[in-house]
C-alpha cells in the first residue's frame, strides 16, 4: 500500500464528481436480453485483460495489498469455519472453507471482468449450509449428493440470469441500500466479535465458572489485537518515522497485530494449560493437514449415490437460497468495491462477473466444499490497499482522503487466492493463533466497515456541537432536520435486518427446547 501523505489548501475534488467507468451507463442493457449485458461487459473489459497482467506502476503496493488481503480473508475465514462445522456437525470445516477460498479466488482473479472484487465464504452461507444439512434427513439422503445438487441449482440460477440480463437491476441500486448494508455487516461483526470474547467469562455464572482466567486472557489479547491492528491502520498519517516505515506498518499491521496478539499469549502466566486446567483456545485444527477432507469420505461428491429424485429436487430450495443471498450480497459488496471515491479507470463487468460466479459452485459441488462470493467489508479494503492516497484540506477545512491512482490488475487477488492453500499446509501454524486474536481482528474489520460510512459519519455529525461541525456539503447545504429524518430512517433498517439476522431464531429456539415456557 503506498501512500503519499499531503496536507494543503488545495481545493479537493468535488464530492459529487463520478467516473463514468463505474457508473450507470447511459443504455444499460435491459432485463431478459438474452446475452446482451455479458457482450456489453465482455467488449469492455476483453480489450483491457492483457493490461490486467502487465506490471503495476508500483510494485510494492501490489504485494502489500495481497498480504493485508490474505490476512484479513483467513481470520473470517476460520471463524466461519467454526460455524460451519456445528452446522453441518463436522463435514465441512476449516480444510474445506480455505480450499473453497483459494478455488473460487483463482478462478474469479482469471476469468472474471473486475478482478479487485475478492471472493470467500460468509456467515450466511455457514448457516446455509446448516439449514441444507437438515434437509437431507426428510429426504433420506446422505450430506454430500444432496450438497452437490445444491451448488449445482444454485450455480444454474446464477448463469441464467447473467444470461438473460437480471443483473441489470444492479443499476437500481442506490446510495441509500449500500450505506444500509455496509451498516448492518459493520454492526454484526462488532456484536459476534464483542459476544465471542466476553460471553465466555459467564459474570453472572460465578458459581458455574470459578476460574475465568483464561477467559480474561482471551478478551486481553483480543483488545490487543484489536488496538494494535486499528493503530497502525492510520500510521501512514504519522508525523513521525520514515515514509517507509509508516507505509510498512500500514501495509501489515493485521499481520503485526495477530503475531503481537499470538506472541503474548504465549508469555509465561498467560497461558496456564497443563494436565488439570484448559488453557487459552486456540484455532481447532488438526495439523498437519493429511491432505484428506474433515469427513470420512473421498474427495470426488458422486452426485447420484445416496440420493433419489425427490431429494435431487429438494435441493432445489436451498440452492433458490443462495442464488437470492448471492445476487444482493455479491453485487452489493461488487458496487461498494467499485465506489467513485476509489477513482477507478477501468469499467465494471456485473453481467460477466455474476456467469462466472455461476461457475465458481462447479468445482464446489464435485469436491464438497463450500460456495462463496465477494466480501463486505474485505473486498473494498482489498481496493483502498491497491490505491495511492493523498490527505487534501479543502476551503471549508474539511480533510478528505483522496486516491490519486488505484492498481487495478489481476495479481492481488490471485495471488491472495495462492496463499490461501499455502495456509492449508502450513496448519501447525495456524493452530498457533489463539481465538482471541481472530475475533480482535473481526472487530477490527467491523470497525472498518463503520469507518467512511455515511450513516456512521452522520450520526456522529449529530453529536457534534452545531457550530463544531466541519463544513461538508451536507452540512452547507441540507436542513439538519431533513439530515437526521434520513439518517435514523437508514439506522432503523439497518438496525432491523441486524436484529432479525441475530435474534429472530430465539423464541423459535425457546419454545422447541422448552427452555422458554412457563
Amino acid at each position: 500500500m503506498e501512500e503519499t501523505i499531503a496536507r494543503t489548501d488545495e481545493r479537493m475534488p468535488q464530492e459529487d464528481v463520478h467516473h463514468p467507468f463505474v457508473t450507470e451507463p447511459e443504455e444499460e442493457p435491459g432485463l431478459f436480453q438474452l446475452f446482451a449485458g455479458m457482450k456489453e461487459d465482455l467488449a469492455a473489459r476483453i480489450p483491457l485483460y492483457v493490461n490486467d497482467w502487465g506490471a503495476p506502476k508500483h510494485f510494492f503496493t501490489v504485494f502489500n495489498a495481497t498480504i493485508y488481503a490474505f490476512v484479513i480473508q483467513l481470520i473470517p475465514a476460520l471463524i466461519f469455519a467454526e460455524l460451519m462445522a456445528t452446522e453441518t456437525e463436522g463435514n465441512l470445516a476449516v480444510i474445506e472453507i480455505l480450499l473453497s477460498t483459494g478455488i473460487m479466488g483463482v478462478i474469479y482473479a482469471v476469468f472474471a471482468g473486475q478482478p479487485i472484487v475478492i471472493m470467500g465464504v460468509t456467515g450466511p452461507v455457514a448457516i446455509l449450509l446448516g439449514t441444507s444439512y437438515k434437509l437431507t434427513e426428510q429426504f433420506n439422503a446422505e450430506y454430500f449428493p444432496f450438497f452437490f445438487w445444491t451448488c449445482l441449482w444454485a450455480g444454474l440460477l446464477h448463469i441464467i440470469t447473467a444470461m438473460v440480463g437480471l443483473v441489470s437491476l444492479v443499476w437500481i441500486v442506490t446510495p441509500f441500500t449500500t450505506q444500509i448494508f455496509e451498516l448492518f455487516i459493520g454492526l454484526t461483526f462488532v456484536y459476534s466479535a464483542i459476544k465471542e470474547l466476553v460471553e465466555p467469562i459467564a459474570l453472572t455464572q460465578g458459581g458455574l465458572q470459578e476460574d475465568r482466567s483464561q477467559q480474561y486472557a482471551s478478551l486481553i489479547i483480543g483488545l490487543i489485537t484489536l488496538w494494535v491492528a486499528w493503530t497502525l491502520h492510520f500510521a501512514e498519517t504519522w508525523s513521525f518515522f520514515t515514509r517507509g516505515t509508516r507505509v510498512f506498518l500500514t501495509s501489515y499491521n493485521t499481520i503485526i497485530a495477530v503475531a503481537l496478539g499470538t506472541a503474548f499469549s504465549y508469555l509465561p502466566g498467560v497461558d496456564l494449560s497443563d494436565e488439570d486446567q484448559v488453557g487459552i483456545e486456540r484455532v481447532n485444527v488438526t495439523a498437519p493437514w493429511d491432505w484428506k477432507p474433515t469427513a470420512e469420505r473421498k474427495w470426488i461428491v458422486h452426485p447420484l449415490e445416496g440420493i433419489d429424485a425427490q431429494g435431487i429436487a429438494a435441493a432445489f430450495v436451498p440452492g433458490l437460497m443462495f442464488f437470492l443471498l448471492f445476487i444482493i450480497d455479491h453485487n452489493v459488496s461488487s458496487i461498494m468495491t467499485q465506489k467513485p471515491k476509489f477513482n477507478l479507470k477501468k469499467p465494471p463487468a456485473y453481467h460477466w462477473d455474476f456467469f462466472v460466479l455461476g461457475l465458481t459452485f462447479i468445482p464446489c459441488a464435485v469436491l464438497g466444499v463450500p460456495p462463496g462470493n465477494a466480501l463486505i467489508p474485505q473486498a473494498p479494503l482489498h481496493v483502498r490497499a491497491l490505491c495511492t492516497r493523498r490527505y487534501l484540506v479543502d476551503d471549508h477545512g474539511v480533510e478528505r482522503e483522496v486516491v490519486i491512482h488505484c492498481e487495478e490488475q489481476r495479481w492481488s487477488g490471485l495471488g491472495q487466492a495462492f496463499l490461501m492453500f499455502v495456509a492449508l499446509v502450513s496448519l501447525e501454524v495456524v493452530s498457533w493463533i489463539p481465538r482471541g486474536c481472530l475475533f480482535g481482528l473481526f472487530l477490527y474489520l467491523g470497525i472498518c466497515a463503520f469507518y467512511g460510512n455515511e450513516i456512521w459519519e452522520r450520526i456522529n455529525l449529530t453529536f457534534m456541537q452545531p457550530s463544531k461541525r466541519p463544513a461538508t456539503s451536507i452540512v452547507r447545504n441540507v436542513a439538519w432536520g431533513s439530515v437526521m429524518i434520513y439518517t435514523v430512517t437508514q439506522f432503523v433498517l439497518a438496525f432491523s435486518v441486524f436484529s432479525i439476522a441475530q435474534f429472530a431464531s430465539v423464541g423459535k429456539y425457546c419454545w422447541k427446547s422448552g427452555k422458554c415456557r412457563t
